[in-house]
């Protein structure tokens, strides 16, 4: 379900319950706390499925750019570690671009993509440059990877969050956190009362 349709049904569902004569007033708060949490459930786990499919996109971009496939043999990992320390010595960008050039000259792929890597990092571009220029659809990964969103410590992970999270109901008045989930946790059972409502996102609300 799309956050649209999460929210409408538990509109939907929480007009069902206010309007309802069947219920007492405790019955309305326990079943709206109940299809409160149970929306705010399915908007979080939404909400962390976008952020997965951001990362791991990410994550594909990266190894398209610079070859980190997940290769778990012994020599490619020291290879790999290897390059990274070396790599990680170089701290100006005129050496950076002398090495670059002698790892492909030599077929070195390994060290010329944690050199490239390192220019990544820091900006260097003139390095990165050259290696892109090696790298078929370099330019196009790393235009997709920059226009990706940081899902955390942004602006933008603030109002992704912000836009994931489910109203309270009014029938719960000013009621905090605390006072809802107590609410959700408590029992039907009245005298003569109502068989629980069938929850919009599977199960019974109750």
């Amino acid at each position: 379900m799309t956050r649209e349709q999460i929210i409408a049904a538990y509109n939907a569902k929480l007009s069902r319950i206010e309007s309802s004569r069947a219920y007492s007033d405790h019955a309305k708060r326990v079943l709206a706390a109940k299809a409160y949490t149970e929306a705010q459930g399915a908007l979080d786990r939404l909400r962390q499925q976008e952020v997965d499919a951001i990362e791991g996109r990410r994550e594909a971009l990266q190894r398209k750019m610079f070859g980190r496939e997940n290769v778990a043999d012994a020599q490619t990992v020291i290879a790999r570690r290897d390059a990274n320390d070396r790599a990680a010595k170089l701290d100006n960008p005129r050496l950076a671009a002398e090495q670059l050039q002698t790892a492909l000259r030599e077929g070195d792929t390994t060290m010329a993509q944690a050199i490239a890597q390192r220019a990544a990092d820091w900006g260097w571009g003139d390095v990165l440059g050259a290696y892109a220029d090696t790298r078929p659809g370099f330019r196009e990964a790393a235009e997709e990877h920059s226009s990706l969103p940081q899902t955390s410590g942004s602006d933008w992970s603030v109002h992704h969050s912000f836009a994931h999270v489910a109203p309270l109901p009014s029938i719960l008045g000013n009621a905090n956190m605390a006072q809802v989930q107590g609410y959700a946790e408590q029992s039907l059972d009245e005298p003569g009362g109502p068989l629980p409502v069938t929850s919009a996102f599977g199960g019974d609300a109750a």
